[in-house]
C-alpha cells in the first residue's frame, strides 16, 4: 500500500550521491514488502495543505503543551535538511511535510511561544532550526533526555530505553539513516517516525512526577533553558576550533593557525553548502595548523588535501596561515590542557570519585553535571590557590547541585555518609 505522502516526488537532480551506504540500505528495509513494524500502531495524520497545518497549529496551542520530533538529513548540505516535523498530544498524532511545498514558519512561531509547554528528546538539533525561520529563540522546552538525569537515570539515555522503562513501550529498529528527501514514504516509515513523538506525552508526565517528588525540578528546567541560548548554535570563531579533533595538541602558535583556518573552512562550506568536515577533514586541518604552509604550490604536498579544494581555495588556506603568523605570540590561544603533577592528579580523581557518589546518592547522574577534566580544574585551582568563580562546576545550578559541596570538601568543611537503600543514598553530615 503506497505512502499517504503522495502529493509530491523528490527531484531526481536534487540528490547528491555520497548518501552512506547505511542510509540507503536502512531505507531500502523501511520500504521492503514485508513490513512488520508496529502493525499495531494507527498511521499518522499527514499535515500536506496550509488550512491542515493552520488547524493542528491551533489544536496544539489549545492543549498547552506538545511533543515533537523532526527527520533530516545533516551530512550533505552545510544546515541540515528538514525532510519531516512529527508532533503529538496525548490525543493525537500528525506529521508535517516541509518537502510538500509548505511554509513552516507557523510551527517554528509556536515553539517559539513560551505559553505553549514543548517536549522533546534531544532536542538540540530539532530547535535550531526556530532561530533561523521564526528569528526568535525557542521558549518552554521541557527535554526528557536531560529530566531523565535529574531523576535517577543515565544520561544521555536514548529514546528507546527511556520509552520502554517509563512506559513498557518497545520502539521498532532505529530509521535515522534513511532517506527522509524520498517520496512516497513507506507505512514503515511513517510508523516508525510517528513513534518518534507517540509516547513523550506520557513520558513527560512521568519524568515532571518524579521531578516534583525529588525537588529537582528547578534545576531540570535551568538545564533544558540552554537549548534556547542561541549562541550554542552559531559558529563561533574564538571557540569552534577548540572542537578539532588534534586541537589539544597543538602549540599556541598552531592553535593560532586553526583557528584561522576554521573560520576560512566554515565561510567555504557555507559557499559550497556542504558540511564543513566535508570540505576538509578535521585531521587536514590540524596538519595544516601544526606544519604551516607559507606557498600555495607546497600544498600539493599536503596529505589528504583534496585537490579541488586545493585548487579553488589554495591562496585562502595560505593567507589565513599568512594571518595568523604575523599575529604577536601574546595573541596566540594558550592549550587548554596542562600537566597535572602526581599530587593533583591523585587528589582529582579522589575528588571525582567523592563527586559521583554524591551525585549517584542524589538520583542525578555525574556526566550531566561536569566531566573528570573539569573537576581536576577546581581541586587545581583550590590546590594553587587560583581564582574558581568562572569553572562551570561553580556555576548556575551545578554550583548549588555538586561545585560547593566539592568546594567545602576540599576545605574540609563538608563531608558525607553513604548507605544502600533500594540504590545508593548520601546524607550530609554536620
Amino acid at each position: 500500500m503506497d505512502s499517504p505522502i503522495t502529493s509530491h516526488q523528490a527531484k531526481s537532480g536534487q540528490r547528491r550521491t555520497r548518501f552512506p551506504n547505511r542510509r540507503a540500505l536502512n531505507h531500502d528495509s523501511a520500504h521492503a514488502s514485508a513490513e512488520d513494524y508496529s502493525k499495531n500502531s494507527p498511521l499518522p495524520q499527514i499535515i500536506l495543505t496550509p488550512p491542515d497545518l493552520s488547524a493542528l497549529l491551533d489544536r496544539l496551542r489549545q492543549t498547552g503543551s506538545f511533543a515533537y520530533d523532526s527527520e533530516f538529513i545533516g551530512e550533505l548540505t552545510y544546515l541540515p535538511q528538514l525532510c519531516l516535523i512529527q508532533v503529538a498530544t496525548v490525543s493525537e498524532v500528525a506529521l508535517i511535510d516541509p518537502l510538500a511545498g509548505l511554509d513552516v514558519t507557523p510551527f517554528w512561531d509556536l515553539v517559539a511561544d513560551a505559553s505553549v509547554e514543548k517536549i522533546v528528546h534531544a532536542g538540540d538539533q530539532d530547535v535550531e532550526p526556530v532561530f533561523r525561520h521564526a528569528q526568535k529563540p525557542p521558549a518552554n522546552i521541557f527535554d526528557t533526555q536531560i529530566a531523565a538525569g535529574f531523576v535517577g537515570l543515565p544520561y544521555p539515555l536514548a529514546l528507546a530505553k527511556l520509552v520502554q522503562d517509563l512506559t513498557g513501550a518497545r520502539l521498532g529498529k532505529s530509521l535515522t539513516f534513511t532517506h527522509w528527501d524520498q517520496r512516497p514514504l513507506s507505512n514503515h516509515q511513517l510508523r516508525y517516525a510517528a513513534d518518534d513523538v507517540r509516547y513523550l506525552p506520557a513520558v513527560g508526565a512521568e519524568l515532571r512526577r518524579r521531578l516534583e517528588q525529588n525537588g529537582h525540578g528547578a534545576w531540570a528546567a535551568e538545564e533544558c533553558r540552554q537549548l534556547s541560548v542561541r549562541g550554542v548554535y552559531q559558529f563561533d570563531p574564538e571557540k569552534s576550533y577548540l572542537r578539532i579533533r588534534g586541537a589539544n595538541a597543538l602549540s599556541p602558535l598552531g592553535l593560532a593557525i586553526l583557528r584561522q583556518l576554521s573560520i576560512w573552512r566554515d565561510a567555504a562550506a557555507q559557499t559550497e553548502d556542504v558540511p564543513p568536515r566535508t570540505l576538509l577533514k578535521d585531521e587536514v586541518m590540524v596538519d595544516l595548523a601544526r606544519s604551516p604552509v607559507k606557498q600555495v604550490d607546497r600544498l600539493a604536498k599536503v596529505r589528504g588535501l583534496p585537490r579541488p579544494v586545493e585548487e579553488k581555495y589554495g591562496q585562502a588556506i595560505v593567507d589565513a596561515t599568512a594571518t595568523a603568523l604575523s599575529l604577536p605570540p601574546a595573541e596566540f590561544p594558550q592549550p587548554r590542557s596542562y600537566e597535572p603533577s602526581p599530587r593533583e592528579r591523585y587528589l582529582a580523581d579522589a575528588l571525582w570519585a567523592a563527586g559521583q557518589t554524591w551525585c549517584f546518592g542524589n538520583g542525578l547522574d555525574p556526566n550531566l553535571l561536569s566531566s573528570r577534566q573539569e573537576i581536576g580544574d577546581l581541586c587545581r585551582c583550590v590546590e594553587r590557590g587560583e581564582p574558581t568563580d568562572n569553572l562551570p562546576l561553580l556555576c548556575g545550578w551545578r554550583k548549588e547541585a555538586l561545585g560547593d559541596k566539592l568546594l567545602q570538601l576540599l576545605k574540609g568543611h563538608f563531608r558525607f555518609g553513604v548507605s544502600w537503600q533500594d540504590g545508593l543514598r548520601t546524607v550530609e553530615q554536620k
